[in-house]
């Protein structure tokens, strides 16, 4: 009986991982002739345009791996027995070898895949990021998804379209966890957002009746450091290798000068005083 049970639970995850195949929906554009500048060949396109070709693509993520990543079935695999998805997503592999693409069919999938809390695969940190038509693997988004806390938020307030309209100022609203779903911690609110790393956060807000209203503060869990000239997480600017051993560099180049300028007048003051 056991292993009937085991041989079944392999056929339901045979079942679930085997997707069938679809091509892309066709999208047609006007045609158009290359254009050059500066002697190099370009293609342009409108907003529009890029916008409707992303669409079989607006419920994807990036996972980025910190180190060697696992193989895309050991991937699948878990994704399939930790992250509790509708559905199995497609898993493929990207152009940097640590970088895994993940496209999903449902928006609740989208939004359960990019607030989870434990962004690692067998032991192996990863970041994930919301894929855009204008990502780049060789850098990190600043838009990245961060769960905060509402200490003391009135339970009244926990509906989603009051979260909404609180944390529209902070960044985009994800979801709220199940405590704050179900009101079972009424001590605050808890609820995942995709924010602007780059940008100072707010530290609260204030919310009430007119002339009667109280000042909510924002605690944040999980908002990594982010650095504007990186383009990475982990440290900012002022902190920057790169940024100080640039000027590091300017710094010695501008002493440099400056002494042999010194030289220069010193051996201008001894031929004056015909020293030799």
């Amino acid at each position: 009986m056991a292993a009937k049970n085991v041989e079944a639970g392999r056929r339901s995850f045979a079942e679930l991982v085997s997707v069938v195949l679809q091509p892309l929906p066709e999208l047609s554009v006007p045609h158009r002739g290359p254009k050059y500048v500066d002697v190099e060949i370009c293609f342009q396109f409108t907003k529009e345009e890029i916008a409707r070709s992303a669409e079989p693509f607006r419920f994807s993520v990036v996972l980025k791996f910190l180190r060697q990543r696992p193989s895309l079935d050991v991937i699948r695999s878990f994704i399939h027995l930790r992250w509790g998805l509708s559905c199995m997503p497609m898993v493929t592999a990207m152009r940097r070898p640590r970088n895994v693409f993940i496209r999903m069919t449902y928006e609740q999938d989208f939004l359960e895949a990019i607030s989870l809390e434990a962004c690692e695969v067998n032991g192996v940190q990863y970041r994930v990021f919301h894929w855009k038509p204008d990502f780049n693997e060789d850098e990190e988004p600043s838009l990245v998804p961060v769960w905060i806390v509402l200490p003391g938020l009135p339970p009244n307030f926990y509906h989603e379209s009051f979260l909404k309209i609180f944390t529209a100022p902070i960044g985009r609203y994800i979801r709220r966890d199940n405590p704050t779903k179900c009101a079972t911690r009424t001590n605050g609110a808890r609820l995942c957002l995709e924010m602007d790393a780059s940008k100072k956060p707010i530290s609260y807000f204030w919310i009430g009746m007119p002339g009667l209203g109280r000042k909510q503060e924002i605690l944040y869990e999980t908002l990594p450091t982010f650095c504007i000239n990186c383009k990475v997480q982990g440290h900012n600017a002022h902190t920057c290798n790169l940024k100080n051993q640039k000027d590091g560099e300017k710094i010695w180049m501008r002493k440099n000068v400056k002494d042999i300028e010194e030289k220069k007048n010193r051996a201008t003051s001894r031929n004056k005083c015909g020293v030799g």
